[in-house]
């Protein structure tokens, strides 16, 4: 008769226990409200967060950030935002971005082709560690070098901004719903040159399945929790600054 090994017989054992502990500390900690109040445990990190797969909110986790065309030959024609309003949000961003660890792809159009200027250098030092595709094409999307960037972020909800909202911005991000992903385009951080371009390009993306948002959206969806302590200073410093424009060393309560 073969005889089992001790350790081998012991394996089912130990991964049933694992998976049971590992399912208890996965579980939300009940917390009750008394008169308007609540009180939590120590070292309260708040809910839990969601399954990849499962959250259907922008997460640290499953989003990018894709910027397209901040170049300055091209916000010149920018007409139906202000540009000092549309940099200092597209700046709370990218801020937010990079506190999150989101994969970062910055791309502009021109640069080795015909020399044009490239991407704003006070956006593009705020992501050093960004992915940068200089392109020849109006659509990013036929670029292969751009699809194989946003494949290799392993992310499926796409935070995608451009400049102008109905050409640049709108064909990546049209083709990017048609591939699978989930768009989400902040329309305080794009422009085009005129209000109806601006809004024809957004109702041409809506229409294709991207969603709009506020770029504020994006830094609340990321934290979500305030309870999640490791975030929530230097993300309420970005809203204090960028969103507030008052001074962020002052508290928010």
């Amino acid at each position: 008769m073969k005889t089992i090994k001790p350790m081998k017989a012991l394996l089912p054992l130990v991964v049933a226990l694992a998976t049971s502990f590992t399912s208890i500390a996965s579980q939300a900690v009940e917390i009750k409200t008394i008169n308007g109040v609540a009180n939590y445990p120590e070292g309260y990190q708040g809910t839990p967060k969601r399954a990849v797969n499962e959250d259907p909110f922008l997460s640290p986790e499953n989003s990018a950030l894709i910027v397209i065309d901040y170049q300055p030959h091209i916000l010149m024609g920018v007409r139906n935002i202000d540009h000092k309003d549309l940099l200092n949000n597209m700046t709370g961003l990218i801020k937010t971005a990079v506190m999150y660890d989101l994969p970062i792809i910055f791309s502009h159009v021109g640069v080795g082709l015909n020399g044009s200027q490239p991407m704003m250098e006070e956006l593009r030092k705020l992501a050093p560690n960004a992915v940068f595709i200089d392109r020849t094409s109006v659509n990013a999307w036929e670029e292969p070098e751009f699809v194989k960037a946003v494949a290799a972020t392993g992310r499926k909800k796409l935070i995608m901004a451009g400049l102008w909202t109905d050409v640049c911005l709108a064909y990546p991000a049209i083709e990017a719903e048609n591939n699978g992903y989930d768009v989400y385009v902040p329309e305080d951080v794009v422009g085009s040159i005129t209000q109806l371009s601006h809004d024809n390009g957004m109702r041409r993306m809506e229409n294709a399945g991207v969603e709009r948002i506020t770029w504020n959206v994006v830094p609340a969806e990321l934290q979500r929790d305030h309870a999640r302590i490791e975030t929530v200073a230097p993300v309420t410093r970005i809203f204090m600054e960028y969103l507030f424009k008052m001074d962020p060393n002052k508290p928010w309560k």
